[in-house]
């Protein structure tokens, strides 16, 4: 008697899987910006990527591949382009489920809070997987940045999630990675000399950093704080104002 093949199951961790499925997502929405002769080809190949997306992250039994399949079902618009908005409409709603689904299922990152000289990978970890959570924005103030900070904390950050940074000054080739990293989109960069302090906001929350990032725990002790809910929009304020009066350096 044959042996049957058992379905294939998920293979990529959680968090990998909500990382590229908001890529995904922010690529769909830019490819609604335009009619379907102009992006066949490029809607195509997404189309097959999305699809492996959810086999690698659900498996072939999901319902999460099902919903996305189903995309292409139900009652057709006559007309060639509706039809083309209708199925990325499903799908755009099959992935944000998706997202959603994964994001309740995650747990919060336990923080450390303070770190010891030298304990510089715990910092890192902690950090990355606070700004890897953004589903929408993210707002970086720091006086002394790197091009390492792109690489090790920036370029986790997934479309559609916004991202902006305000630093003092740009310094080395720091200019020359921001600008290629502005290509992916939703992103600026401004500098103010007023810069003095450390913060991140990650959507509706914000945390105090004691050094600069790239410093962090590596030779002095250090802490990351997160701000209590009731003063996150009064601390936001302060830089939201400070960034309408910087410099844009990218953008």
């Amino acid at each position: 008697m044959a042996r049957t093949s058992e379905p294939k199951g998920p293979d990529w961790a959680p968090e990998r899987t909500l990382r590229v499925l908001r890529q995904q997502l922010g690529e769909l929405r830019e490819l609604r910006q335009h009619k379907k002769q102009e992006v066949s080809k490029e809607y195509d190949v997404w189309s097959q990527a999305t699809w492996a997306v959810f086999i690698h992250g659900f498996g072939q039994q999901s319902h999460n591949l099902t919903d996305f399949n189903f995309a292409h079902y139900g009652e057709k618009k006559k007309n060639e382009e509706e039809e083309f908005q209708r199925v990325i409409g499903r799908q755009e709603t099959a992935i944000l489920s998706s997202i959603k689904e994964l994001e309740m299922g995650l747990p919060e990152a336990e923080l450390k809070g303070a770190y010891e000289a030298g304990d510089e990978f715990a910092f890192y970890k902690d950090l990355k997987g606070i700004l890897s959570s953004a589903s929408n924005n993210v707002f970086i103030v720091d006086n002394y940045l790197n091009t390492d900070f792109f690489e090790l904390y920036v370029e986790p950050i997934g479309l559609p999630v916004s991202v902006r940074i305000l630093t003092d000054e740009v310094r080395g080739n720091l200019m020359i990675v921001a600008t290629k990293y502005a290509r992916r989109g939703q992103f600026e960069m401004r500098s103010s000399k007023d810069v003095h302090d450390r913060h991140i906001f990650v959507d509706g929350r914000g945390w105090m950093v004691g050094q600069s990032i790239k410093d962090g725990a590596k030779k002095k002790p250090t802490y990351m704080v997160e701000i209590g809910a009731a003063l996150v929009p009064t601390v936001r304020t302060i830089y939201e104002d400070l960034w309408t009066r910087s410099t844009v350096v990218v953008k």
